[in-house]
């Protein structure tokens, strides 16, 4: 990055901008090399930002909870986005008593647990599947999270996003093209907040759904360990964790990096992994898959750097 970018960036946001900050401190696989990260609290400071860096050329990247997310050992070039403040309020917009449907609005800035923690509070269906989900509202809208037989587009109602030219925008629903493990959003759209639309239930009904849930993850889920969550997308009607420990290759290691003996879908890093070992050990599961079952596994996991 250049001198008179650095000079600005220090100008504009000051303590808030953070140079060479080693990625491996806001990932949850523990991996990654330096970038610039600068945290912004409201929609002008975003827009700021975002119309400077592109006018610059310094390409653009949002954090969220730095969850399903592989950073290059070389680190990231332009600005790193820690979205916080007011993109991490939560609150309910429907106050109607007598409805039973309650529209919920969530910064993208939020984790997906702590908004599925509020919609489960309240006792409203929709977002138990949440809970076990380690990314950002923001996250868990651009790549359709799901589980358990639910994803965030089952809830959504809009999106709210800045678009390419820098501008706040509103999308509906039937606007949205939601995909598996997908968003298709322009390039340079970033999400700034999320709609969601929940039907009211028996809270304790939603408690115990959630109790269950939990208690499963943790059995066959290596929460322990840093990781990056499943590694691979499931192919139609198939598990990509079975196939692989079909392969064979379930405690296969290299380096630090290792395919999870307790969930073959999870590379853990089991010290001080570095990028360049979980890459390939990414391409040893897709070569060994395909030449055993044909095939082709497609990561879920964002490699960026």
């Amino acid at each position: 990055m250049r001198e008179e970018h650095i000079r600005w960036l220090k100008n504009r946001f000051g303590a808030l901008v953070a140079f060479d900050e080693p990625m491996s401190r806001h990932t949850t696989f523990k991996i990654g090399g330096p970038a610039t990260i600068v945290t912004v609290k409201t929609d002008q400071q975003l827009q700021d930002l975002v119309r400077w860096a592109r006018e610059n050329d310094q390409p653009v990247k949002v954090l969220g909870a730095g969850s399903n997310l592989l950073v290059r050992d070389e680190g990231i070039e332009g600005v790193v986005l820690k979205l916080a403040n007011g993109f991490e309020a939560i609150e309910s917009v429907t106050r109607d008593a007598f409805s039973m449907v309650e529209k919920v609005t969530a910064g993208a800035g939020n984790t997906v647990r702590a908004l599925g923690g509020y919609a489960l509070k309240r006792g409203l269906a929709g977002l138990n599947f949440t809970l076990g989900i380690p990314g950002t509202v923001g996250g868990a809208l651009r790549m359709n999270a799901g589980a358990w037989g639910s994803c965030m587009a089952d809830a959504t109602q809009a999106v709210t996003l800045l678009d390419a030219k820098g501008n706040v925008v509103s999308r509906k629903r039937q606007d949205l093209r939601f995909r598996y493990r997908g968003l298709d959003l322009a390039e340079g759209e970033l999400i700034l907040r999320g709609e969601f639309a929940l039907k009211r239930a028996d809270r304790d009904v939603l408690r115990k759904e959630a109790a269950q849930m939990q208690k499963t993850r943790k059995a066959h889920q290596p929460l322990r360990e840093p990781s990056a969550g499943c590694i691979f997308r499931n192919p139609e009607g198939m598990s990509a964790g079975e196939l692989i420990e079909k392969a064979g290759l379930k405690g296969f290691r290299l380096g630090d990096a290792e395919i999870s003996k307790k969930h073959a879908n999870f590379i853990v890093n089991k010290g001080c992994a570095k990028a360049s070992e979980v890459i390939l050990l990414i391409e040893q599961i897709q070569k060994t898959v395909f030449q055993r079952f044909g095939i082709q596994l497609e990561p879920e996991v964002i490699i960026v750097g």
